[in-house]
């Protein structure tokens, strides 16, 4: 029996997080030492932010997926809180509600203290949050799922955190975002592909039923390897060899690869997805710790 406290954990999909603690990490490591340092309570605001920005995307998405019928008992991915009734539809309105209400009191410090910038992220962010699954035109049943993981879970964040922080518009560090946002639009990819059979059943257009499985894993595959490039150019550049440690995590995850490239769509890639969000934490946290120690 799911007691409510665990619903509403399951429902905010904790694996999930990572996803927005690695690009706020990476962003802070490219400030130095003394800016961190000096604003430490606004670079842990914006992590709060963040997690609870993507908290809010997940209950958006469990309450109109069910609402619309795509979370049904044909689905191969984990249950949905209100799909198997742990919450009812009022509980989890009014959930959003709140964490989306939070997620803008907190954001408002963060906006008041970066500006033009940081109120044009805040606000774009928060509307992606909600209109990815909310609203009549729900963005990700036009096919613009890996878009919008790309941008809001890599260079978005990564600059964003970096300008919180230093008040400077060098556009390196929207470079340097383009590593989690490879590996986030990989795991959106990894959900679409699993979702693919029931997804178009219902009419949600997305990269794998637009364009077939075998583009979908490419994709995917794609996401999780040009990280490792990126990361061979930083070496070439700073020479420091914590930027060769994502491609040992690449090797480390290549079963992962394996059943994404060749394996049976089934329930097995929702590992395949838990397995790609520590793949891209970590993969932040060694080129973060790379940036650190230059």
């Amino acid at each position: 029996m799911i007691t409510k406290k665990s619903a509403w954990i399951l429902a905010a999909r904790p694996k999930t997080l990572p996803a927005s603690i690695g690009p706020v990490l990476l962003g802070t490591s490219l400030a130095s030492y003394e800016q961190i340092i000096s604003v430490l309570p606004i670079a842990f605001l914006t992590l709060i932010t963040a997690i609870t920005l993507q908290i809010g995307t997940n209950l958006v998405n469990d309450y109109y997926d069910s609402k619309r019928g795509l979370d049904d008992e044909n689905r191969i991915g984990p249950d949905r809180a209100l799909q198997k009734g742990w919450l009812t539809k009022t509980e989890l309105k009014k959930g959003i509600v709140f964490i989306f209400t939070l997620s803008f009191v907190l954001g408002s410090s963060l906006m008041y203290q970066g500006g033009l910038p940081i109120i044009i992220i805040g606000l774009l962010s928060l509307a992606a949050a909600y209109f990815y699954t909310g609203g009549p035109l729900p963005l990700s049943y036009f096919a613009l799922g890996e878009v919008l993981a790309f941008i809001f879970f890599g260079p978005v964040p990564v600059w964003g955190t970096y300008f919180l922080i230093t008040g400077d518009y060098d556009l390196f560090p929207a470079f340097i975002g383009i590593i989690p946002g490879l590996v986030s639009l990989s795991l959106m990819g990894i959900n679409n592909l699993r979702d693919h059979k029931n997804d178009k059943e219902k009419g949600k257009s997305t990269l794998a039923t637009l364009f077939g499985t075998n583009f979908g894993r490419g994709l995917i595959l794609f996401g999780v390897i040009s990280p490792c490039l990126l990361s061979i150019s930083l070496y070439l550049q700073f020479f420091n060899s914590f930027f060769l440690i994502p491609i040992l995590l690449f090797l480390i995850f290549i079963k992962t690869w394996k059943i994404i490239l060749n394996g049976e769509i089934n329930s097995e890639l929702n590992n395949c997805l838990a397995s790609t969000g520590k793949y891209l934490f970590l993969s932040c946290l060694v080129n973060a710790l790379g940036f650190f120690t230059i």
